[in-house]
């Protein structure tokens, strides 16, 4: 524009606002439209939303920008709050105009997104001023500026990825510092950014230092360094996390690797506590891939790799039937080792990598595994029950054992055909069921004697020993008359009414399961407590000065058995202290004994018992004494089998001690 256009524009300006003097009532505004100012401009919407935000898209959005006052306004320029290619504005009057009292007019947005949208915020600019050339009028509008966002809808789905996945920093050494990049890049679609500001360097030798503000758009990227720095000689391996604080970002992690040792170091990875082929069925083969690694910074020659082995069953080799290998810096190198199991059995092995490790010259490394072959052991071999009196049931035990290497597995349990079915089994664990190495199960096999005959029969066991999957256990039986066969353990037999009975136990014997069968199966060894008190096992004086003690061991046979022990504790010193401390403990496997514990002060033992002092429901007891009080008494232990408790042929011990 030359500067006669200008000056004969800005004439035709003044002329204008000359022409539009005047006074008129304002126009009534009874709210604000929230983006510009009361008195001045509103656009209508208040904002540009654009849908359409990927590359190709071209949309033209429209907004009215009209007056809310009654007055003339200079419209002074339309812009773009931020220069973009990818915007053009056109307003339906090409500015400077002026702009009627309580009029419009419009603006066309073109949106022609050349990539995805960034994260500033870009808004259509309106300045504008009062028109009239009288600065001194009190109704003048104030200078002001009209902000219409444009908004521009995030579609997509951000994804974040850091390259390389590894970083190798070599030889650092100790003290020194070596720093290596990686890019962070968002490599999602849409046009949603995402934020890198969360980091865990997993060492104190690894720092990272994530960039200021690092707002990725999608297909943009960060450099981000990674430092390591050893404090103290040695290697390290281990991963960098970078995560973000965008929703529904997943955190990528990247290795690092570096060493400080300047020789070169062997060593064999994952691990070298041992190498593990697990459990390899007999007659097959197994495979394990271990890497020998030079940890240091300098080059080491491995000169042979060997295992040694008394059973020649594992075998080392390395890639290409080499026999010897220069490993570089932090390089690596598969190791092959086979298993050939031919032998059933515990596999100890050692694998030794010779080297110019100075450290370790020759690094031995444990091999372990277990060559299965389960093995079933029965026993006994065959149950038989010879002549049983009619009427009896009689249970006799198998034993399953493990004798092999590796789980054994047990299937089915059966009997075979033909066999009576006055057999039972009692006790088999559900089907099917496991032994490990060396372990045993029991069964029980009961015949019910019904009728006076000979039964045969045989027992089917399938498991999975290779050898033998079917053991086969013979069952013989006889039914006889009471008379004839009714023989019982450690008791006097009795045969009323046809049934072969015990009619009294031998001394020292008890029936305590209450089947004739097997007898008075329970000795009590020892002298039997009195059920009496009075006729208790006395265990004499404890006195506290010498911190005595006594101990007792007794069986409640049956159900209303009792015994009673006895015993007198001293106060022997009640001046200037007092040791006297009695305390009395039961134990027992079986939870149904119980004892009850009764104290009557008295200053020698007395013969007689006086329930005194009574103490029920605990397994243990104490008493303390009383400085200046002679605290002297008799102690009465009744032990019992709690109510409507079957009886066991369980040991107990009492114990009692005094100071």
């Amino acid at each position: 524009m030359t500067t006669s256009m200008r000056s004969s524009l800005l004439l035709l300006i003044a002329a204008v606002l000359v022409a539009g003097c005047g006074t008129k009532p304002p126009v009534s505004m009874t709210s604000p439209n929230g983006i510009g100012p009361f008195r001045g401009l509103r656009a209508t919407p208040k904002q540009l939303a654009f849908t359409c935000v990927v590359p190709g898209c071209d949309t033209t959005l429209v907004v009215k920008v009209q007056s809310t006052v009654n007055r003339r306004v200079a419209i002074k320029r339309v812009v773009m709050s931020k220069m973009s290619p990818e915007y053009t504005l056109t307003p339906s009057v090409a500015t400077p105009f002026i702009l009627g009292a309580a009029s419009d007019f419009s603006v066309d947005v073109k949106y022609a997104p050349l990539s995805a949208p960034g994260s500033d915020d870009l808004k259509v600019l309106v300045t504008y001023t009062d028109a009239s050339p009288d600065s001194e009028d009190p109704d003048r509008l104030e200078p002001g500026e009209l902000e219409i966002p444009l908004v521009r809808r995030l579609v997509g789905e951000p994804a974040l990825d850091v390259q390389p996945r590894k970083l190798s920093f070599g030889l650092v050494r100790q003290g020194e510092s070596k720093e290596l990049p990686v890019v962070a890049r968002n490599v999602g679609f849409g046009n949603i950014a995402l934020a890198v500001d969360t980091v865990d360097a997993g060492h104190p030798w690894v720092s990272v230092t994530l960039p200021a503000s690092a707002a990725l758009v999608p297909d943009a990227g960060v450099s981000i360094p990674v430092k390591f720095s050893p404090a103290t000689r040695g290697y390290y391996k281990g991963d960098v996390i970078i995560g973000s604080s965008t929703p529904a970002v997943g955190e990528v992690e990247f290795e690092v690797e570096g060493t400080s040792f300047i020789d070169g170091v062997i060593a064999v990875e994952p691990e070298e506590r041992a190498i593990d082929f697990g459990d390899v069925p007999r007659r097959q083969r197994r495979s394990v891939t271990v890497q020998a690694a030079n940890l240091g910074g300098n080059t080491l020659f491995i000169s042979s790799v060997t295992v040694r082995d008394l059973s020649n069953n594992v075998r080392v080799s390395l890639p290409n039937a080499m026999n010897q290998v220069t490993l570089a810096p932090l390089q690596r190198i598969a190791l092959t080792l086979d298993l050939d199991a031919t032998t059933a059995g515990v596999v100890d092995a050692m694998l030794v990598i010779a080297s110019t490790d100075s450290a370790r010259p020759s690094l031995e490394i444990p091999v372990r595994g277990t060559v299965t072959e389960p093995r079933i052991e029965v026993s006994p071999t065959m149950l038989a029950w010879g002549a049983t009196p009619l009427g009896w049931q009689v249970s006799k035990p198998l034993e399953l054992k493990n004798i092999g290497f590796g789980p054994l597995t047990i299937r089915r349990v059966t009997f075979v055909g033909g066999t009576s079915n006055l057999y039972a089994l009692k006790n088999l664990p559900a089907l099917p069921f496991t032994l490990a190495t060396g372990g045993r199960a029991s069964i029980e096999v009961e015949f019910r004697a019904d009728t006076m005959a000979s039964f045969t029969g045989g027992l089917s066991i399938e498991t999975d020993d290779p050898t033998m999957q079917i053991v086969e256990i013979p069952l013989s039986a006889n039914g006889v008359s009471c008379m004839s066969g009714c023989a019982v353990a450690n008791a006097t037999p009795s045969c009323m009414m046809g049934q072969c009975g015990i009619a009294s136990c031998n001394a020292g014997y008890y029936n305590t399961d209450g089947m004739a069968s097997n007898g008075c199966e329970c000795n009590e060894t020892g002298a039997d407590s009195s059920e009496f008190c009075s006729m208790g096992t006395y265990k004499g004086v404890l006195r506290d000065t010498s911190g005595a003690t006594a101990q007792h061991q007794g069986m409640i046979p049956l159900a209303t058995d009792v015994d009673w022990i006895r015993f007198y504790a001293e106060d022997a010193n009640n001046v200037f202290g007092d040791d006297f401390d009695v305390r009395i403990t039961l134990t027992s496997s079986d939870p149904t004994i119980e004892m009850c514990v009764y104290r009557h002060r008295t200053g020698s033992h007395d013969s007689s018992c006086y329930n005194e002092g009574e103490s029920c429901g605990s397994r243990s007891f104490r008493r303390d004494g009383s400085l200046g009080t002679d605290d002297g008494a008799d102690f009465d232990i009744k032990v019992y089998r709690r109510a409507n408790a079957g009886p066991t042929c369980t040991m107990y011990t009492v114990s009692m001690s005094n100071g």
